[in-house]
């Protein structure tokens, strides 16, 4: 029987061997292990985009997985290396905003950090991804070690400013946190936080475009009309039908939108 999945998020490009040394270290402790490149095009130390990505698809793999993300501005620093329990998945990071989507998704959450005592024979101070992280991967994936031995419960985190989501009057405001590739400009309101501050119904305003229709789906819209919907991720974007969000208003991560409650009419 093989061993777990383990996932690789990483911004190290695929040119400079960076990842095939993290898998050797893996492969090398846990030589059982199905290792799964998730996504290792992450633009530099973006971590916003890196917890995005991971926000999209870790609950996708089966219960056991192990998820290492490694986009580390902070690498060398006194900065903690997450071991985080999520819904039957485990999870090793920098604690620097990368889980943000995951514990938001997540419904059973135990936090830890890695124990400083916890890397390979060498540690280089601009490489923990291989020294410390996938060294750590290996342990957990071949049994060697428990989240018990590895990790110390902690009670905080490290939250970023862009993952923020607030009540404005009646309204909820967020920012857009991901571009995607056709343009939408998803936001970090989720549909929950929607329903229960705004209602079903509702208008968005970001920049200087208001009175932003909601929509259920993207073909609800005429073509070339500018609509907030809910997507696949379950969070608020902005969208055009059949084309680019992004072109058409300018915007992009970090602008506020605003979500309203839709005005009634009365008969």
């Amino acid at each position: 029987m093989g061993g777990p999945f383990v996932t690789l998020l990483t911004d190290f490009g695929t040119g400079d061997g960076y990842v095939a040394a993290m898998k050797g270290v893996l492969c090398s402790r846990a030589p059982r292990a199905t290792v799964v490149d998730a996504a290792h095009d992450i633009p530099p130390h973006d971590v916003a985009a890196a917890a995005w990505t991971l926000g999209q698809y870790w609950r996708y793999f089966p219960p056991g997985t192990i998820h290492v993300a490694v986009v580390d501005p902070g690498v060398g620093t006194e900065r903690a290396i997450l071991l985080v329990e999520a819904d039957s998945h485990l999870f090793l990071a920098p604690d620097n905003g990368v889980l943000t989507w995951v514990l938001r998704q997540a419904r059973r959450v135990a936090l830890r950090r890695l124990k400083a005592a916890v890397h390979g024979e060498t540690v280089s101070t601009t490489f923990h991804g291989r020294d410390i992280l996938a060294h750590a991967a290996g342990l957990l994936a071949a049994g060697h070690a428990t989240v018990e031995q590895l990790g110390e419960d902690i009670r905080e985190l490290v939250m970023p400013a862009w993952a923020a989501v607030e009540r404005v009057g009646d309204g909820l405001r967020g920012q857009i946190v991901h571009v995607d590739r056709f343009g939408n400009l998803i936001t970090g309101i989720q549909r929950h936080q929607a329903l229960e501050s705004v209602g079903a119904a509702f208008t968005a305003t970001a920049g200087g475009f208001r009175d932003i229709p909601g929509r259920r789906t993207y073909a609800d819209a005429q073509p070339g009309e500018l609509i907030a919907l809910f997507g696949s991720s379950d969070t608020l974007e902005l969208a055009v039908n059949g084309g680019s969000a992004a072109e058409r208003t300018g915007l992009g991560r970090g602008q506020a939108v605003v979500l309203h409650p839709a005005l009634k009419i009365e008969g």
